[in-house]
Parts: structure tokens; C-alpha cells; sequence
């Protein structure tokens, strides 16, 4: 990854860091947000990216999908979780907020979503996500969060709690180690089974890939945000 054209676009590239021999990363701060690039090898991009590829240490990511089942999440979708994918998410991430507006349409076809959240991009983003998790209604609260997202400031759309409970602000933390553990720099990361093998993806999936990743027909989206990956 080439940091020079970075800094030319008043952008800070700091803590370069490697995660088990396979990535190589920086991250990448800029006013009110943070991102985490990464430049990956051929091998874990491919699992990565491909919708039908298995991760690396399978025995390690059967152990960790074992936790990711226990946690605390906002259930999304259908009540049957026959089609069944979790997403790690941080109230505001810009490519949450993306996956979240993709993932629309295949909740209505039959899709159960578990919305486990982080937080680490912003001061707010405990406040956020623990306004969804308090909430009486948590699937209302990550609606209102989604359909209020303000892109010009990469800023969810719910209003952040005030003061967060420690326990569920341990929680948070657990949530953004286990997403770690999995190898994910960043959100969103999603993580499903496919023939009784752990899958998962880092960054916003190509609408090509949803069918393999959710198991469901393909849907319509028209969403001109979404243009991009198609």
C-alpha cells in the first residue's frame, strides 16, 4: 500500500502493524473518523473476498463463531434463523450503514441478521451503540440510527447515551476483541455458515455475493449508494 498519495490528502497514516504473518496495515485517521486499511496477501484476500471461500484455521474460527453465538446482539429480520448471518458493526460506520441498507431487502425475503456491535471509530460510538442495546425496541433503534445516518459526517442518526453502563461498555470491548480475533481490522465484518463451515467477510459484500452469502435468491437493490458494488 502506497502511504505518499495519503498524505497528500491531509490524511495521517500511523501504527503500522501486521496481523499473524498475512496483513499488513495502517491506520488511516482523518477529522471525526478513522479507517483501518489494510494490505493483504493473496491468500486471506481470497477468503476474504470470495463468498464460497473458507478462512484460514478453521479448528480457531469454529472456537470463535462458538462465542460470536452468545453474543448480545440486535436480531434483525426474520424470526426464523434458517437463513442466518451475524455482522459486527459500529453505529457509525459509513460501510455498516451501506451493508445495513444491503441487507434490507433479504431480511424481507427470509434473512435473520444479528447486529453485534462495536465501538471504536468516534468518542460517540459507545454512546450510539449502547442507545441501540438499551433501547425498549432495538431493531426500531437501529432503524432510526440507519435511516438518520449523516454521511457528511460519518455520524449514526440515534442520539449517543449520556452515561453507559460499565457492564454493557465491557461488553462493547469483548465484542471488538472477538471481531479482532477473527482477523477483521475493522467493520463491518460479516460472519455466517455455509454447509456447516464458518464463512466470513471484511468490508461492504458485492450485491453478486449476497445470494451465496445469505442462501436466499437474489433481490432487487436500487439504491444509487449501492451502485458501486454492484
Amino acid at each position: 500500500m502506497d502511504i505518499e498519495p495519503v498524505s497528500r490528502k491531509r490524511l495521517s497514516a500511523t501504527c503500522a502493524f501486521d496481523r499473524c504473518g498475512r496483513i499488513t496495515g495502517w491506520l488511516i485517521k482523518a477529522v471525526a473518523w478513522t479507517l483501518v486499511a489494510a494490505a493483504v496477501s493473496a491468500p486471506l484476500a481470497e477468503a476474504a473476498g470470495n463468498a464460497s471461500a473458507k478462512p484460514a484455521s478453521s479448528h480457531k474460527v469454529d472456537a470463535l463463531f462458538a462465542q460470536l453465538e452468545m453474543a448480545d446482539a440486535v436480531v434483525e429480520g426474520a424470526r426464523s434463523a434458517q437463513h442466518l448471518v451475524y455482522v459486527f458493526f459500529d453505529a457509525n460506520c459509513f460501510y455498516c450503514h451501506l451493508t445495513w441498507k444491503a441487507l434490507q431487502p433479504y431480511e424481507k425475503a427470509g434473512l435473520q441478521v444479528r447486529w453485534v456491535p462495536v465501538a471504536y471509530q468516534q468518542p460517540s460510538s459507545v454512546g450510539r451503540a449502547a442507545a441501540i442495546m438499551q433501547a425498549p425496541d432495538r431493531v426500531a433503534a437501529l432503524h432510526t440510527n440507519e435511516t438518520r445516518y449523516d454521511a457528511s459526517k460519518f455520524d449514526g442518526g440515534i442520539t449517543p447515551l449520556a452515561n453507559v453502563p460499565k457492564a454493557l461498555a465491557a461488553r462493547l470491548r469483548a465484542n471488538t476483541e472477538l471481531m479482532r480475533a477473527f482477523g477483521a481490522p475493522g467493520t463491518p465484518l460479516m460472519v455466517w455458515k455455509s454447509e456447516g463451515e464458518v464463512r466470513f467477510k471484511v468490508g461492504v459484500p458485492r450485491l453478486s455475493e449476497l445470494p451465496a452469502i445469505t442462501g436466499l435468491p437474489a433481490q432487487r437493490i436500487d439504491d444509487p449508494e449501492l451502485a458501486e458494488f454492484r
